[in-house]
C-alpha cells in the first residue's frame, strides 16, 4: 500500500454555518458528517495523527491553523466554501499555494467537471458519446428548441447532489421542457442544461490514480418498484429521502450482468474520460448504457463521497481493495 509512516493529517471540510471546534464531536455522530468520521476514525486507527477543521466563510481559519502546525498533508474533503460550490475549484488553488499536499482532484478538474455542459464540449470532441443537450442561460432566456430529440431531462448546469432534479425534469414535448428550464433559471437562479433523455441502465464507474489508472467493477442504480416503460432517473427525492428510496426500490448496487467486452468498453471509456477531464486521485464516472450497448456519459464526480457505504469504496471493496487500503492509496497518491 506503499509508505505507511505516521503524518500530521488536517481532514478539511466545509460548514454550511459555522460550528465551533468544540463541538465537532457531537456532530461527527449524526448522518450528515458520515463521510468526516469514516475516514476520520480510520486514519486514526492507521496511526496517523488528524486534525479536524471545518470551513464556513472565512478562510484565516486555515492560514492559522497551517502556520500553528504544518500538516504533512491535506485530506480534502471539502465541497463549498460559504455554502456555495463554485467555490470548490478555490479551496484547492489556495493548498496549492500553500504548497500543502492534497488528496484528490486538483482546481482545473474541480472547475471543469462543475461546468455539465463544458465537460460534454470536450468529450465530444474527443469523440466520447454524450446526450445530445443545449445549455440555457438565465441571462438568455431559452425561446425554442427546434430540431431537439425529445424526450428531455433537464437539470441545473452547475449544481450537484441532484439538486433541481424533480420528476418535472423529464419532458417529451417542447412546451414542458421550457417550462422546466424557466422554473431552474428564475426560482433557482441558475443556468440549466437540457439534455437528450437516455434510456438504458444506470452505472457508477469508480476511477483512481494519476498517470497509472485501476476501474473498479461498476456499481449500478437499480429501479425494481418503478414500472415498466416509466423513465427512470434520480431525483432529488430518490438520492436522499429513504422512505422515497424503499417505495420504489431505488438503490445502487453491484453492476448486473455484463459480457466481457462490454465491461471491458465501459472501463476504459471511463479512464478516457478522467484523463480527458485532468482528474486525479480519484473520482466517480457516472454512464448510461443503452439497450443497443452504446455508453453514454452522464456526469464525472471528482471528489465524490467516501462513507463506506457509498459507492466508490463499495466498488474498490468489489476489487479487494478494503477501506483502509483505499484511504491509503488516497494518501500515497498525494505524493506523500
Amino acid at each position: 500500500m506503499g509508505s505507511q509512516r505516521q503524518l500530521k493529517i488536517l481532514l478539511l471540510f466545509d460548514l454550511s454555518v459555522p460550528i465551533p471546534r468544540e463541538e465537532y464531536d457531537q456532530y461527527l455522530k449524526t448522518d450528515d458528517w458520515r463521510n468526516e468520521a469514516h475516514v476520520m476514525k480510520v486514519l486514526r486507527g492507521l496511526g496517523h495523527e488528524v486534525e479536524l477543521l471545518g470551513i464556513h466563510d472565512d478562510i484565516e481559519v486555515l492560514f492559522s491553523t497551517v502556520r500553528e502546525n504544518r500538516p504533512d498533508l491535506v485530506f480534502n474533503l471539502s465541497e463549498a466554501f460559504n455554502k456555495d460550490r463554485k467555490f470548490e475549484p478555490h479551496i484547492a488553488s489556495v493548498l496549492e499555494l500553500l504548497q500543502l499536499p492534497y488528496t484528490g482532484a486538483g482546481p482545473e478538474a474541480l472547475r471543469i467537471c462543475k461546468d455539465k455542459g463544458l465537460t460534454k464540449k470536450i468529450l465530444s470532441y474527443h469523440r466520447v458519446q454524450v446526450p445530445k443537450f443545449v445549455v440555457a442561460r438565465k441571462s438568455h432566456p431559452l425561446r425554442s428548441l427546434r430540431g431537439f430529440t425529445f424526450p428531455a431531462f433537464i437539470k441545473p448546469l452547475c449544481l450537484e447532489a441532484s439538486e433541481g432534479i424533480a420528476q418535472l425534469s423529464f419532458a417529451d414535448n417542447e412546451k414542458d421542457t421550457l417550462e422546466r428550464v424557466r422554473f431552474i433559471n428564475e426560482r433557482l437562479e441558475v443556468d440549466a442544461i437540457v439534455e437528450e433523455y437516455i434510456d438504458g441502465r444506470e452505472l457508477y464507474v469508480g476511477v483512481m490514480g494519476n498517470e497509472r489508472l485501476t476501474a473498479f467493477p461498476p456499481r449500478e442504480l437499480f429501479f425494481r418498484q418503478v414500472p415498466e416503460g416509466e423513465p427512470k432517473f434520480a431525483t432529488f427525492k430518490a438520492k436522499w429521502n429513504d422512505e422515497y428510496r424503499k417505495k420504489w426500490g431505488i438503490n445502487s448496487g453491484s453492476a448486473g450482468p455484463l459480457d466481457s467486452a462490454l465491461s471491458e468498453k465501459i472501463t476504459e471509456t471511463s479512464k478516457k474520460i478522467y484523463r480527458l477531464l485532468q482528474l486525479k486521485g480519484y473520482g466517480r464516472i457516472d454512464l448510461r448504457l443503452r439497450p443497443n450497448g452504446d455508453v453514454v456519459f452522464i456526469e464525472a464526480n471528482p471528489n465524490p463521497s467516501i462513507a463506506t457505504d457509498d459507492d466508490f469504496p463499495k466498488s474498490a471493496e468489489k476489487a479487494g481493495v478494503p477501506y483502509p487500503e483505499l484511504l491509503t492509496k488516497m494518501i500515497n497518491l498525494a505524493g506523500v
